[in-house]
């Protein structure tokens, strides 16, 4: 199977990519570098489509194209409305209170336009998932976690799963889509320190999860019980997240990072390894799910 690179600036710690169906682009967040960009695949164009002051560690687009921003120093809504006085103007939505070293690490959003975005923190023992959701509070809806990750839910939304890269699993939940409530936690896939610590997922149409794994050098598929398919290597050797785009949705890009190296410009580490920074896309033979949008 053929991985290409697309050629963008290497990125300290990219995360977060996500298809926009209405713009034909891939976004994604470099968090440590505290800026968005932009992927225009039919014109094969990259371009940063925002640069600020707050790490930017998930986002979701809403239903006319503007952005809500989960950060270090809370939630946002970022305008994007074309031509407009407060085109990229910031408005606090929710201001939740963090550590000093706590940040926003993946996020993602269900039918019903809630958001549901984790924390992580230098102690890795102490992170929440948040719900979010319009005209109420948020709702811690999980603690103590290790360093919280990629999330998705199965095709019937029966299930919502979670990654705790930290304890290096992902696990499935109950769904209540009404309330936006999880109970009933089953670990479906502990990985192993020589696969990797299980990052950013996405679901693919055979109901099937992608998992890019940190420190792997690969992006595995597992089915809904966890038992690996397929491996497919990466040549970074930190994949940090992935998600099925272009016109087909028949695309698994594939975000990697160079944190911890020793050479922003080379992206190695002392040992003189490549540890990433690019944007892969691979072809897997099947296609991906669309993202909902947010309802905020």
């Amino acid at each position: 199977m053929k991985i290409d690179s697309i050629g963008n600036p290497r990125c300290h710690l990219a995360e977060c990519p996500l298809w926009n169906e209405t713009e034909g682009g891939l976004y994604w967040t470099d968090i440590l570098e505290k800026r968005i960009w932009k992927y225009q695949p039919d014109e094969n164009s990259i371009q940063m489509e925002w640069e600020g002051d707050l790490m930017v560690g998930g986002f979701a687009f809403t239903a006319d194209n503007d952005m809500v921003l989960c950060t270090h120093k809370g939630i946002y809504h970022l305008s994007r409305t074309s031509g407009s006085e407060n085109r990229s103007a910031l408005t606090l939505l929710f201001d939740i209170p963090l550590s000093a070293d706590e940040r926003f690490n993946d996020i993602t959003t269900d039918p019903k336009g809630r958001i549901l975005a984790g924390t992580l923190n230098k102690r890795r023992r102490d992170g929440i998932l948040y719900r979010l959701e319009k005209g109420k509070e948020p709702a811690a809806i999980l603690h103590d976690i290790g360093t919280s990750n990629g999330m998705t839910f199965s095709l019937d939304l029966r299930y919502f799963y979670h990654t705790d890269s930290h304890a290096r699993t992902i696990t499935r939940y109950d769904y209540d889509l009404d309330t936006g409530d999880i109970c009933d936690p089953q670990i479906i896939y502990q990985g192993l320190e020589a696969n990797g610590a299980p990052d950013g997922i996405t679901l693919d149409l055979e109901d099937h999860i992608w998992v890019a794994c940190w420190g792997g050098s690969k992006v595995i598929r597992i089915d809904p019980e966890g038992q690996m398919l397929q491996q497919i290597p990466v040549p970074a050797r930190q994949p940090s997240s992935v998600v099925f785009g272009d016109a087909k949705m028949d695309a698994l890009y594939i975000t990697s990072a160079c944190e911890g190296c020793v050479d922003l410009d080379k992206g190695i580490d002392a040992q003189g390894r490549y540890l990433g920074g690019e944007v892969y896309r691979i072809h897997p033979g099947v296609r991906g799910r669309k993202e909902w949008r947010a309802n905020f």
